[in-house]
């Protein structure tokens, strides 16, 4: 009961905070875009063209700010020749929202509601089993006024999966992205999730969002500073958009799936993240990001400490801070950068540092806490001059041991899943599509290489050799003499390709089939998966199997 006052208490100080401010500011509500999906997102592709004060690197975007550059209807439509005015249910079913109320009574009221699923067969042609997902959902967003928009969807699934997934599932107790499961039939998985948001617009310059959902920072397929690889999570963010910057600070709650009985019930240790980060479109091409992020547990050896107000000060520098608090957290720092040499492209890049210790990091002794990993990637929109042929490439490479930390609680995590790159730490990876769209039909191809390096499993070896960002990095085999790879050097390739016809831009409805090809190797194992798939889906969000 004393931590629930606690708790309670600083709630209920930041809504009054909150409340004040909105009450006090002339506000006006605006949406996010829902389309996060790296194949289908039609708006995107359209901002990386010198002098567009847009910073790409911070999603979910901000459609108020892209509507200064463009109609994003007429970009969500994608030039498609499609019916919008006296509809019947048919047909805004495959052409429009499936309802859409608008009015305006002191302020714009806009309501839209949309079906959202995945119904997929399929075969793992290798051990000849049925595959299927059965995904029912709803989405609910709109804006009320000009002073509140708001968001809401809610997922119903069952799926039985390819093997090399089953696995993960069976290893870690969540979907890889979508949360706790329990069993369904014989190799089947029953899970749901639900995400939204409230969004404030105070001023011009200030938005604050509650929401339960992701975030991503990059302008890569993946992310080394915060990607949407997890579970979601609740949190409130702020951003403050000004002249050619934009500062985003955001608080979340993280879980610790390290199951605890109260009773009759499960419950997880909880953790809290603070994450800033600062973007500067330097000139027309050039982009520069700043990341810093705090993790720290609810619960350590010292006592209850829950949420922690050294670390709410928007423009303090985590370091400092966590060194004067005796260094028990988790702090991660990085860079993000971005180049536009032409229209519709870009070169980008990122660097993330656990730790620096400057003798250590140029001695050549390969220090077990030299913590550290970057990307470098390119993309091409219309590549070759050829309209709607895309096409990104991208490497990454991250030393082990980072995002780790001395208590399992405090790692680079959440739910089981990491928050960053979906392989971890200890790791080398080349990624690469290519997507063409022609009218309503899409070709997509994707390939992955990567060399990864896993802990054993023996009795004789308990080590952590880095790979695995749950482990506490104190039980490591040496101090010195650490590389890429080392552990249980692991090969992973995966190929896979895909024909999809677009049915509804406005929520991605598609029919697609297509095939996957996956191989592992190592000294232990040396197996291949093979996955031919037909979907029938709405694609609006990224769910990452490619690892």
């Amino acid at each position: 009961m004393e931590r629930f006052s606690k708790v309670s208490g600083v709630l209920k100080y930041f809504v009054v905070i909150i409340l004040f401010w909105i009450i006090s500011h002339a506000i006006y509500g605006q949406r996010y875009s829902i389309y996060n999906h790296h194949f289908y997102d039609p708006i995107t592709r359209e901002l990386y063209k010198p002098g567009l004060n847009i910073h790409t690197s911070i999603k979910p975007l901000r459609l108020d700010q892209i509507d200064r550059h463009f109609n994003t209807d007429s970009l969500i439509r994608r030039g498609l020749n499609t019916p919008n005015a006296n509809l019947n249910i048919w047909q805004r079913f495959i052409h429009d929202d499936l309802f859409r109320w608008e009015k305006d009574v002191d302020g714009p009221i806009v309501i839209r509601a949309n079906p959202m699923f995945n119904l997929e067969l399929g075969k793992e042609l290798d051990e000849n089993i049925n595959t299927w997902i059965n995904t029912r959902a709803v989405m609910l967003e709109g804006q009320l006024g000009e002073n509140l928009a708001f968001y809401a969807d809610f997922h119903e699934n069952q799926a039985v999966y390819p093997r090399y997934i089953r696995e993960f599932v069976d290893e870690r107790g969540v979907i890889p992205g979508q949360g706790r499961t329990k069993p369904y039939g014989d190799d089947g998985f029953d899970y749901s999730q639900s995400t939204g948001y409230l969004s404030y617009n105070a001023g011009n310059w200030i938005n604050l969002q509650l929401g339960y959902g992701k975030n991503f920072i990059g302008d890569g397929h993946r992310s080394l500073l915060l990607s949407d690889n997890t579970f979601s999570y609740p949190y409130f963010k702020m951003t403050a958009t000004f002249w050619n910057l934009k500062y985003k600070v955001m608080v979340s709650q993280l879980q610790h799936k390290n199951t605890i009985r109260v009773g009759g019930d499960e419950r997880f240790d909880y953790k809290y993240g603070v994450f800033h980060y600062l973007s500067w479109n330097i000139g027309e091409r050039f982009s520069l990001g700043l990341f810093e992020s705090v993790i720290w547990a609810a619960e350590d050896e010292t006592g209850y400490r829950g949420m922690d107000m050294n670390y709410l000060i928007p423009t303090v520098i985590y370091r400092p801070v966590e060194f004067s608090l005796g260094s028990p957290d988790n702090v991660t720092m990085g860079l993000n950068l971005r180049y536009i040499p032409w229209n519709d492209a870009a070169f980008y890049a990122q660097y993330v540092m656990g730790e620096f210790k400057f003798d250590e990091v140029f001695s050549g002794d390969k220090w077990w806490a030299n913590k550290q990993g970057f990307q470098i990637g390119y993309k091409d929109y219309n590549f070759l001059n050829i309209r709607n042929l895309d096409v990104q490439t991208e490497y990454s490479q991250v030393r082990p041991y980072t995002y780790s930390h001395y208590f399992p609680i405090t790692n680079y995590g959440h739910f089981n899943q990491e928050l960053a790159h979906p392989l971890g730490a200890n790791f080398r990876e080349s990624v690469s599509f290519l997507t063409y769209r022609w009218n309503r039909w899409y070709l997509h191809l994707n390939t992955m290489y990567a060399i990864h390096g896993k802990d054993f499993n023996d009795n004789d070896d308990q080590y952590s050799y880095g790979g695995n960002i749950f482990a506490p990095n104190l039980e490591r085999p040496y101090t010195y003499g650490h590389e890429i790879g080392q552990g249980l050097r692991t090969t992973i390739t995966q190929a896979g390709g895909a024909i999809s016809y677009l049915i509804n831009p406005v929520n991605n409805m598609n029919l697609s089939m297509g095939l996957n090809i996956r191989s592992e190797v190592n000294d232990r194992i040396d197996r291949t998966d093979t996955h031919f798939y037909v979907a029938f889906r709405t694609s609006l969000r990224n769910i990452y199997y490619n690892f």
